[in-house]
Order: structure tokens, then C-alpha cells, then sequence
């Protein structure tokens, strides 16, 4: 008899750890292409762009990184901010 485990909510992304399964794949695949490439050519660049790529894909409960820089980037440079003083009664 098989017994099956449901998350507790079924429309919920998949996660692996702290990262969405697609990022945690691309992170696979680039560490072990970086691997690759740091044992024949000795250089640590392709290590760094996956270690700050994981770094920005870090997922707390459903927000990443990436999006909390979005979000400020956006609020910051590109949103136009209105402020209104009234004169107090």
C-alpha cells in the first residue's frame, strides 16, 4: 500500500530548499558547468555569476530577493513619488 504526502496547498509553486525547482536546476547546471570550466581554464568567474545567481533566487516563505530588488529599484528610480503638505486647521 502506497501512501501519498500532499502539501497543504496544492496551487503552491514547487520549492526545493529555498529556491523554485527551475532555479535550483539552473543553479545545478551552472555549478557543474563551473566546475568544468574553473578545472581546465583555472578562472573563478562563471563560480561567481552562479553563486550571486542563487544568491538573488533565494525564495523566504514566497518572496525572493530578485523581487524585493525589483520592487525597490521601481520605487526608487522609476514610480514618480507626489507629496501633498495641507496647512493644518
Amino acid at each position: 500500500m502506497k501512501t501519498y504526502i500532499y502539501p497543504e496547498n496544492l496551487r503552491a509553486t514547487v520549492k526545493l530548499w529555498f529556491w523554485n525547482v527551475r532555479d535550483f536546476i539552473i543553479i545545478c547546471t551552472g555549478v557543474v558547468i563551473s566546475v568544468m570550466i574553473f578545472a581546465k581554464l583555472w578562472t573563478p568567474v562563471p563560480m561567481a555569476f552562479t553563486i550571486c545567481y542563487a544568491f538573488i533566487t533565494l525564495r523566504a516563505e514566497d518572496t525572493a530577493i530578485m523581487d524585493y530588488m525589483t520592487s525597490a529599484f521601481r520605487y526608487f528610480c522609476i514610480t514618480q513619488r507626489e507629496y501633498r503638505w495641507k496647512k493644518g486647521e
